[in-house]
């Protein structure tokens, strides 16, 4: 489970519990001196939830890692992201379908093999990046505006691989949603929480996420899929937030309406066995007509119903029925 997942953060005005369970994750959020909510309780036979508080690594408050690439640790940039349904295919993306994770729903049951890279990163050097204090990362210019000034206050060079990477992410999060989405990058654990309990209308969500075993010996690799649960109903909102390429965490986050949420089982060619977790999409119109999912499933925009797994250290968050 990622490590971003797995905190309790308590602030003057806000107070936040982030319930880790085997069977996924319930967050409670409080404002004020209001307490939060009871957590649902962990589906039956699925474990208990376990709170964990985050100690303060830096000045001016709490910080929560995740392991992303690091600076100096092989970013990979000029790839545009799959989960921007703005964006066309691009050649890299093309050339290896395992990048885009998508499929067709009506494929998505046991028995179907499927070329996935769910993790993102295997490289033990990669550093873990923290998410800022929620305080810390607002004094920190996030635009591409004053992007000369967050270099700075970060220490990392323009025409470094980092540098590259920042910028890229930054356009993407200043790039316009599609129709009847919304987006947000959060580059904080408290803003993230915030805009997906505000999106979803609730307090009271459960959070999903891939689940990929240490034993798994390759970053790509194609999978059987051997088990499938849908865990909302068809049409359900839902928000999905993808870890970004930056000097501190950042997720990508955007709320999609018409979705439904699947765990999928799987069994990985090395005898590796992971929980993967599968967001559909039943209207894909107003997407980029060359958006990769088109050009590998050879589809048209809204002619089928269309799934993307979720790589590790991504996530997804729901309203609990």
């Amino acid at each position: 489970m990622p490590e971003t997942l797995k905190a309790l953060i308590s602030a003057e005005d806000e107070k936040v519990a982030v319930n880790v369970g085997k069977g996924g994750v319930n967050v409670n959020v409080g404002k004020g001196n209001t307490p939060p909510k009871a957590p649902a309780p962990a589906p039956k036979g699925e474990g208990k939830g376990v709170g964990v508080a985050v100690k303060p690594p830096v000045k001016g408050g709490g910080g929560v890692s995740v392991r992303t690439p690091g600076k100096g640790v092989g970013v990979h940039v000029g790839i545009k992201s799959p989960y921007d349904y703005n964006y066309a295919a691009d050649t890299q993306m093309l050339a290896d379908p395992s990048l885009s994770m998508f499929l067709l729903e009506k494929d998505l049951h046991s028995g179907t093999k499927v070329s996935l890279r769910l993790v993102q990163e295997n490289n033990p050097d990669a550093q873990k990046t923290q998410f800022l204090p929620r305080g810390v990362a607002e004094q920190i210019p996030f635009s591409s505006d004053k992007f000369s000034v967050a270099l700075k206050e970060l220490n990392v060079e323009q025409d470094s691989d980092m540098g590259v990477a920042m910028k890229e992410t930054l356009q993407e999060c200043e790039s316009p949603a599609i129709k009847g989405e919304s987006k947000y990058c959060a580059t904080s654990l408290e803003s993230m929480i915030d805009y997906s309990t505000s999106r979803l209308g609730s307090n009271h969500v459960t959070v999903l996420a891939t689940n990929v075993p240490k034993t798994a010996k390759s970053m790509k690799q194609e999978y059987t899929i051997v088990g499938v649960k849908y865990v909302s109903k068809p049409g359900e909102k839902s928000v999905v937030c993808h870890s970004q390429k930056y000097a501190y965490a950042v997720f990508y986050c955007h709320e999609a309406q018409g979705t439904r949420t699947a765990r999928v089982w799987v069994k990985g060619e090395d005898g590796s066995r992971a929980e993967a977790v599968a967001v559909c999409h039943a209207d894909t119109s107003a997407w980029n007509p060359n958006h990769v999912a088109f050009q590998v499933l050879n589809v048209k925009p809204g002619a089928a119903s269309l799934c993307h797994f979720i790589p590790q250290d991504h996530v997804v968050w729901l309203p609990v029925n």
